[in-house]
């Protein structure tokens, strides 16, 4: 017991300090992660893979992790981006999909590319930024919380 105990201490401080220091496309990767695995719990359920209870169930424990990895984005100067559980910011979906966007022009080697750096902490991982600004972009959520 002390073993798991003492990881989950280390996974958390490790989880702590990514939140706090990784470079803003780290971030980034990691809420498109999370919200593509929201996107295929919802297409489950709608195609009767799941019930609703275990979609519920699943749904909430990701979005767990989204509201946290949301949250630390007020670091990149987004204005309150969690407004509520599993209620995100329009500055939040603002930004998210100006990196979304940026994301879907680039190859799967340029983004395997660039995972590296963030993960290696190279500091020319910041020159690979969308053009302009999050501010003016749509604000479309990516996903909606209720299957219909």
């Amino acid at each position: 017991m002390p073993k798991t105990a003492a990881k989950s201490k280390v996974e958390i401080e490790q989880k702590k300090e990514f939140l706090l220091n990784a470079p803003e496309v780290s971030l980034f990767m990691a809420c498109l992660g999370l919200v593509n695995e929201l996107r295929g719990l919802e297409a489950a359920f709608i195609q009767c893979e799941s019930t609703r209870p275990d979609f519920q169930d699943k749904a909430n424990a990701v979005l767990a992790h989204l509201n946290e990895t949301v949250d630390a984005t007020e670091r990149f100067d987004i204005v309150m981006p969690v407004m509520g559980y599993g209620q995100f910011s329009p500055f939040f979906w603002r930004w998210f999909n100006w990196w979304n966007d940026y994301f879907k022009g680039l190859t799967l080697r340029q983004i395997g590319d660039i995972a590296r750096q963030a993960r290696e902490r190279v500091p020319t991982v910041n020159d690979y930024r969308p053009e302009n600004h999050w501010v003016t972009y749509r604000h479309t959520p990516a996903f909606t919380l209720v299957p219909t």
